[in-house]
């Protein structure tokens, strides 16, 4: 598991670079902001133990955290998504 924690390691702290970023930004991308708090809570509700977390793959680990909130992600959270993947 210990991939598997330091691969969201990795993502979270995109998300962290990401956040400072737009924090640092004169425009202040106000809904970048949300989708960055909305994608971190999803992630800190996965049990690392018991899950697989494709996060190689936009595709299913779009499914998890669309499984994890119950409902569909955002535009925002989707398009927040595919720059953490694609970076």
């Amino acid at each position: 598991m210990k991939i598997f924690e330091n691969t969201i390691r990795m993502i979270q702290t995109k998300l962290l670079l990401i956040e400072y970023a737009t924090v640092n930004d004169t425009d202040q991308n106000h809904w970048k902001l949300a989708a960055i708090r909305s994608i971190r809570n999803l992630l800190l509700e996965l049990d690392l133990n018991a899950e697989i977390v494709p996060t190689s793959n936009l595709g299913k680990l779009k499914s998890l955290l669309i499984s994890l909130k119950g409902d569909q992600l955002s535009k925002d959270e989707a398009k927040l998504l595919e720059e953490l993947v694609v970076i």
